[in-house]
This record gives C-alpha cells, sequence and structure tokens, in this order.
C-alpha cells in the first residue's frame, strides 16, 4: 500500500475520494489514512461526496464514514462508493483539478483553466479564476470566478461563503454586505440563468 493509491480530486459536488489500487477495504483505508494524516488539518471540515475504485458494502460505508467524521471531522454523503469515477472524470470530459495548499491573502491570485481546490481560506482582496469550479476549504471571503468563461455547470462551494464578488459563468452577484450567521459549507449554482445557494448537505 502507498499513500499516492488515493488521491482527493475536488468536483460539483465536493471532494471525490479515488482509490487506485488494487487491495481490499483494509488496505483502502490505510491508504487514506496515510493521505489524511500527511495533510494536517488540511481536511478537516471537509466534505466527500463520494469514493471511486473500490467497491464497499454497507457496513464498510457505515466503518469509513465513522472513521472519517470521528478522526478526521470530514463528513460524508451516502452513498459513497462506486467502481467508476464521478461524472466528468471517465476519461471523456475529464478536468483536471489544482489544488492550492494554502490561504491566499490579500492581493494573491489564481487562475486555473480545470477546477481549483483551495485547502485554506481566500480572503478578501484575493482572487481565484477557474474554467471549472472551485472549492474552498476554509473561509470565502474573496472575488471568485468559477466556469470562465462561459461555463454555467461549474459551482462553487466553501465551509463558509462569504465572497466579495462571486461569478459563474455568464452570472455575476455581489455579495450582500449584511452577515449572513450560516456556519455550515454551502454551494452555489446556476440553474435557469439565476444563482441559487444552498447547504452542501441538500445537494442531490
Amino acid at each position: 500500500m502507498q499513500e499516492t493509491s488515493l488521491e482527493f480530486k475536488g468536483l460539483k459536488k465536493g471532494l471525490y475520494a479515488v482509490y487506485k489500487g488494487t487491495g481490499g477495504f483494509e488496505d483502502f483505508i490505510g491508504a487514506l489514512e496515510a493521505k489524511l494524516n500527511s495533510s494536517g488539518d488540511f481536511f478537516t471540515g471537509a466534505y466527500v461526496a463520494g469514493v471511486y475504485g473500490i467497491e464497499l458494502d454497507e457496513i464498510e460505508e457505515d466503518i469509513l464514514a465513522q472513521i472519517l467524521q470521528e478522526r478526521y471531522g470530514i463528513k460524508t454523503k451516502r452513498p459513497l462508493s462506486g467502481k467508476n469515477g464521478p461524472p466528468g472524470m471517465d476519461g471523456s470530459g475529464e478536468m483536471a483539478t489544482r489544488f492550492v495548499y494554502s490561504t491566499l491573502r490579500s492581493g494573491q491570485k489564481v487562475s486555473y483553466e480545470g477546477n481549483v481546490v483551495v485547502m485554506g481560506d481566500v480572503n478578501a482582496g484575493a482572487e481565484v479564476e477557474a474554467g471549472g469550479s472551485i472549492v474552498v476549504m476554509g473561509t470565502l471571503r474573496g472575488s471568485v470566478k468559477a466556469g470562465v468563461p462561459d461555463n454555467n455547470d461549474a459551482t462553487v462551494s466553501a465551509i463558509l461563503l462569504k465572497p466579495t464578488q462571486l461569478r459563474i459563468g455568464s452570472i455575476v452577484v455581489r455579495w450582500p454586505d449584511e452577515e449572513r450567521h450560516i456556519e455550515e459549507p454551502e454551494i452555489a449554482y446556476v440553474e435557469q440563468g439565476r444563482m441559487y445557494v444552498r447547504s452542501v448537505y441538500d445537494v442531490k
């Protein structure tokens, strides 16, 4: 078992754990814990929407969900596992993901043609621009542009969603100045030409 046999991909509905090993459940858990332990607190508070590359039964999914929640503070959505990759990762339309392992401070900018996952905060005055979706594993207070230039299927999600400006594809909104007292991960998306924000736990 090698740590590199498992990686995380940031896509529309959250993070996906992609297992590339050939072992069974114990090897998968070992690879998962090696990855999480080497990442410090980066994944604390994250949301895992799926596990791919290994098929788990109901009991194994229960064990996995318990390990993620109790040891690492990571929430999950059920069912978790599947043999194939998540949508957009089947080789026909995969969009690459760039991970940024730091907090972005005022004046800093990250641009990437694929998805962007920031393992930290995006402070006011910082900017993230992506051709795909944007996931912030912290507080988002800066400016973000997802789906550049006109991909309205992209999304923006964060542990705390409080941007100064938010753009998805061709839809741009300026965030209200008043404080929103919502302390849970949220996702912004476009539907029928309008932008909506909802809890990630409500995503079907």
